[in-house]
């Protein structure tokens, strides 16, 4: 039996196999070519082999790659629980609410900015949505950069209690 001739009856059973096994189409997918190269690679030795043992050991090779899979992307799930659980270590440090709003400036963020009290919502906004300085807001609000350090602490403990109590960081 030729190669091609496999690919194409067996596909169908080895994408099953691998979707039932990851719950992804794109990973069964990269899963199932790969499960291909490794019985290409082997394939001088199993070509003589009745059709039905080729097809039980395309099938074994999806499992053991479906397999590998999984324990790779359990380890990453525990590496980011444990991230996940050290949160609350994290949210002390005072840049932690700076790097998640840097790094997502989305709608849901930027309207419970909104939400806060004066000046809270003014002195977050004018720094992490309009990019203003420290000097700039100070300027702006006719005080010092001192008071507006002390302000974006504040604002920053608050909109960071709200956001983990919404599950948005």
């Amino acid at each position: 039996m030729k190669f091609e001739e496999i690919v194409t009856k067996y596909t169908n059973l080895a994408y099953k196999i691998a979707i039932d096994m990851t719950s992804s189409p794109e990973d069964s997918q990269d899963l199932v070519q790969e499960a291909y190269l490794s019985l290409y690679s082997h394939f001088k030795e199993y070509k003589r082999l009745p059709e039905n043992e080729i097809r039980n050991i395309l099938c074994k090779i999806v499992l053991n790659k479906c397999k590998d899979y999984l324990k790779s992307s359990k380890r990453k799930e525990a590496t980011i629980l444990e991230d996940i659980s050290n949160i609350e270590e994290f949210s002390l440090q005072d840049d932690f609410v700076d790097e998640i709003i840097k790094r997502d400036r989305g709608k849901r963020i930027r309207d419970k900015i909104h939400k806060l009290k004066d000046p809270y919502n003014t002195i977050l906004e004018q720094y992490y949505i309009k990019n203003n300085s420290l000097d700039e807001i100070a300027r702006k609000q006719n005080t010092t950069k001192g008071t507006i350090k002390v302000q974006m602490t504040r604002g920053k403990k608050i909109l960071g209690e709200i956001l983990r109590k919404e599950r948005i960081l």
